[in-house]
């Protein structure tokens, strides 16, 4: 049971909190805005033994996403803001891979404080992964995925080149959509040092 003592300062979920709601997984994997479900619903039907963990902003797509009879037992959805729970709610470790596909269409300058991966949210990520697990960034804007790119780094994560199977079926509906329209997409991993 979750207590209001999580809210104090370096007090987390336990470090198999998602994988103790979904019983039978061994690994856990957070994207951050799932959107319609794409890639993590495609994910979870591929990966049975991870729990494959969707933090929707908006709460519509989130009950959506929840009350979708194709969701694999392994996919869970919360309407949370990740830029918040990550920093405050995650253990230390606890986290196998984050995924972070066409985040921040902020990028206007006056829509900054709007931005997904900030230095708080770098940070986050850091702390949270194991050693050797990584973020897999996609995005098509070219300064939007440079800036991702610097914070990551100056945070501590190594960038290691990554680029998606074409042929995967786990894409999120953007990356399929902007794939069929030849745009070329900016990726990457960051990876925390073993």
């Amino acid at each position: 049971m979750i207590t209001f003592e999580l809210l104090s300062p370096g007090k987390y979920l336990p470090a198999t909190y998602f994988q103790d709601v979904a019983t039978g997984t061994e690994r856990t994997e957070i994207e951050i805005g799932p959107g319609d479900g794409g890639f993590l619903f495609e994910s979870a039907a591929l990966a049975p033994k991870t729990v494959f963990v969707g933090l929707e902003i908006r709460r519509t797509w989130a009950e959506n996403l929840i009350a979708d009879p194709k969701r694999p037992p392994n996919a869970l959805v919360y309407n949370q803001d990740g830029r918040w729970l990550c920093p405050h709610l995650l253990a230390d470790e606890s986290v196998d891979a984050f995924h972070l596909y066409f985040p921040d269409p902020w990028w206007k300058k006056r829509h900054h404080k709007r931005r997904l991966v900030t230095e708080e949210f770098a940070a986050a990520l850091l702390r949270c992964l194991k050693p050797g697990a990584g973020a897999f960034v996609i995005t098509d804007v070219p300064p939007l995925y440079s800036a991702i790119e610097e914070q990551l780094i100056a945070t501590g994560l190594t960038r290691v080149d990554w680029t998606r199977n074409t042929d995967s079926p786990a894409q999120s509906s953007y990356e399929r959509k902007y794939r069929c329209q030849g745009r070329f997409l900016y990726s990457g991993r960051f990876e925390k040092s073993r």
